[in-house]
């Protein structure tokens, strides 16, 4: 699989493009650097990664070669995202994509993540599986809001300021973000699970 980011595009949907070969809409949000796309994940997921449920701890690591059958392509898909993220911003975006690093991680009732920045240059997340669509359509959502200050006070269209983005925890969900981007995750409720890869760039 490739991930093609589009240059900067306006935030409109008429101005949105496709990713051409990719064979899915990879789009820009904001005027803030974030993209996103549908990457189907079933060739990569094992016979076990069908077997996690919803009952066991909020937050459990999994280490990847036991739900992924090829650790390293997981890793490749997730170097190409920031790679073509940060092509797609010119030289000023930030420092060439080194090394990543992914954990595998599944999300359940009881767990939230409040909105932080990540240390990371790039960080990103991929939902490999999870449970039927619960009754709350947010429940273990992704959210996304830009932390500089101001941003609540100013409605400039375009602009990510005073909205957040939400990428809701369905199969093949993948976004790509800079690091010091807020994100948070959604309480996820009850009797829902979703098992997620999240990446971040080493230097």
């Amino acid at each position: 699989m490739t991930l093609t980011v589009p240059a900067p595009v306006p935030s409109s949907g008429r101005g949105r493009r496709s990713c051409g070969d990719a064979g899915t809409a990879v789009r820009q949000h904001w005027g803030t650097p974030v993209a996103f796309a549908t990457l189907d994940p079933a060739g990569l997921l094992s016979p076990s990664a069908s077997a996690i449920a919803a009952d066991g701890p909020p937050v459990e690591s999994v280490p990847p070669g036991e739900v992924v059958t090829d650790p390293d392509a997981l890793a490749a898909q997730f170097h190409a995202s920031f790679d073509a993220l940060a092509a797609a911003h010119g030289p000023g975006f930030g420092p060439p994509v080194g090394g990543v690093h992914v954990a595998v991680r599944v999300w359940r009732h009881g767990h939230a993540a409040s909105a932080a920045a990540h240390p990371a240059d790039l960080v990103g997340w991929w939902v490999l599986d999870a449970s039927p669509a619960p009754a709350h359509a947010e429940s273990g959502a992704l959210a996304f809001a830009d932390p500089r200050r101001g941003a609540e006070a100013a409605a400039l269209p375009g602009r990510p300021w005073g909205r957040h983005l939400l990428v809701r925890p369905v199969p093949g969900a993948h976004v790509a973000v800079p690091g010091w981007l807020a994100a948070s995750v959604v309480p996820v409720a009850r009797g829902q699970h979703v098992l997620v890869a999240v990446a971040s760039t080493v230097r």
